[in-house]
């Protein structure tokens, strides 16, 4: 039974919207055993799982394979694959802007990415205390898995919507690309759980009670949300030739622009 959570949310949208398909050739960079079920239960045919280290020691993707590869510095050629996905794993990086990236220069079609939001109730909720900035807890069972997977707790890095246009349209100025987003509240019990502040664990009840009904009348304010990013085809008006080796497309400058060119 698939769990509909962000991961099945974002999956199905690529797919209702043909955008992705079950024989695109994805690879999946930081994944772990979530992904390969993941998308095994979408019935996805080829996908390579790839991390820094196994994750929690798991060796057994089957019916996938799994690579060591560093997202900082992807080993893969230019649009090896089709579709290149993330889930929550960009905030463990040093550079997130630069590993989304990575992800953008070796997929042919586009990218898949989950990850926290910097949405107003995400503010609030750290402001009084109730979700961290540095995720400390990533660390506690085996020492390791915060900043680079080391035993640094990493920067929860959150996007908004204006940040992930602008980091595409930076990484990808040729083109015209497009972004289809996905929202999801994930209401962090485990996380309370573990707190020792007497003051979160009786005020939860009421919280709850407070953010299902948040929930409803702000969906876009949600603490996480994926994207779907589809790489552009045409080149900018400006431009001309082909999209390995754009030039520009002069006719367009000086119809537009006193220009000496």
């Amino acid at each position: 039974m698939l769990v509909k959570n962000i991961y099945f949310k974002i999956l199905s949208k690529g797919l209702d919207l043909n955008v992705l398909d079950i024989d695109s050739k994805i690879l999946v960079v930081a994944g772990g055993p979530n992904d390969s079920e993941t998308l095994n239960n979408f019935g996805f045919s080829d996908v390579l799982i790839t991390n820094l280290a196994p994750h929690g020691n798991h060796l057994d993707y089957t019916p996938y394979q799994w690579e060591k590869a560093d997202l900082n510095q992807l080993k893969f050629k230019n649009d090896s694959f089709d579709f290149v996905i993330v889930s929550a794993a960009l905030h463990h990086m040093y550079s997130p802007h630069r590993g989304l990236g990575e992800m953008l220069r070796v997929a042919r079609k586009g990218i898949v990415v989950m990850e926290s939001s910097d949405s107003l109730i995400s503010k609030i909720a750290r402001k009084l205390g109730f979700v961290p900035d540095y995720e400390i807890d990533a660390i506690l069972r085996t020492g390791t898995g915060g900043v680079e997977n080391s035993h640094i707790p990493n920067f929860i890095y959150r996007w908004t919507e204006s940040e992930v246009k602008k980091t595409i349209n930076s990484f990808l100025p040729h083109v015209s690309n497009k972004i289809y987003f996905i929202y999801n509240y994930r209401f962090p019990l485990e996380r309370f759980k573990r707190s020792k502040k007497r003051f979160i664990r009786l005020l939860f009840p009421l919280l709850s009670l407070a953010l299902k009904l948040y929930k409803i009348i702000f969906p876009k304010q949600a603490n996480e949300f994926g994207f779907i990013v589809s790489k552009g085809k045409n080149l900018k008006p400006w431009l001309e030739g082909g999209l390995e080796d754009p030039k520009l497309n002069l006719e367009y400058i000086r119809e537009k622009y006193v220009t000496q060119l």
